[in-house]
């Protein structure tokens, strides 16, 4: 329970009934859970709005902050029984669009800001001094874990533990902490693995990307070559689409390739542009990768 007299925003009941609702998004397109069913769901609580939510409990990755916000409040076997409201909704088949997916992972550790220390300078600094409390936020992403392990949902451990990994990647940059880096490390390729179980195509090459980008940060210019190359191997073969957020991260990786190993790039992009490579990133080789 929390430790100050300060009241839950909203009963554990009215928790219970935002879970039922199940991970939605606002306002994405085909793919995502909102076409299947946020029109219905609309209608449905018209007038029954949790009054007291975060915003209402209508939001991209809903009930991820109002679980964040009630954790404190909850006994161990509340947090399970949410959890399982959750496992029992959570998509299996990989979606086309993951935002609101993503989100609600994210805004478990309350993590608003997408990117996290990447963010921006000041985010950055701003986190370095904050003391963030995980350890309820922890124990739920445990519930939610072997609920989705236990019936083989790849694709919700395959996201689950991609965003384990940046929560681990900011502790360990923050805190200059080896052994959250190492963990980072084993989750990020426990997600692809994962994603490979499911053809959850996003998922087999951006969890290299954003181990590189960790890397980069903390300066260890070996890992994130490591980790650049095999993020554009890895896109190479299962990048979906040219959506600008794919080719962004191909480009962070030329670019870093091409500055730190200009000889290795040469032999590499050559291969690249040879093989049977995904549009994406023959795009942003030829763009972006003449040495």
């Amino acid at each position: 329970m929390k430790d100050n007299d300060a009241p839950p925003h909203i009963s554990y009941g009215e928790l219970v009934e935002l879970a039922s609702w199940g991970i939605f998004a606002m306002h994405y397109g085909k793919n995502s859970i909102r076409d299947i069913r946020y029109k219905e769901l609309r209608e449905k609580i018209s007038g029954n709005l949790v009054e007291n939510a975060y915003k209402k409990g209508l939001y991209t990755g809903s009930p991820g902050v109002d679980i964040y916000l009630m954790l404190p409040y909850l006994s161990d076997e509340e947090m399970e029984n949410i959890s399982k409201i959750i496992v029992n909704k959570f998509p299996v088949i990989p979606l086309g669009n993951h935002v609101n997916v993503s989100a609600f992972f994210r805004y478990l550790y309350g993590q608003k800001e997408k990117n996290g220390i990447f963010n921006s300078s000041a985010y950055f600094e701003k986190r370095r001094k904050q003391s963030i409390d995980l350890s309820y936020s922890r124990k739920f992403v445990r519930f939610l874990f072997e609920g989705l392990e236990k019936i083989n949902n790849f694709y919700g451990l395959s996201v689950l533990c991609e965003m384990r990994a940046h929560r681990l990647g900011d502790e360990a940059i923050i805190n200059k902490d080896l052994n959250k880096l190492n963990k980072m490390e084993e989750e990020y390729s426990q997600s692809v693995r994962y994603a490979h179980k499911c053809n959850s195509y996003k998922q087999m090459f951006t969890p290299y990307y954003w181990a590189f980008r960790y890397f980069q940060k903390l300066g260890d210019r070996d890992k994130a070559l490591a980790y650049s190359y095999l993020m554009l191997k890895s896109a190479s073969r299962y990048c979906p689409d040219v959506r600008p957020g794919y080719q962004t991260k191909v480009r962070h990786c030329v670019i870093y390739i091409k500055e730190k190993d200009a000889m290795g790039w040469k032999k590499f992009s050559k291969k690249i542009l040879k093989a049977n490579s995904t549009k994406c990133v023959k795009i942003i080789v030829k763009k972006f990768g003449k040495v």
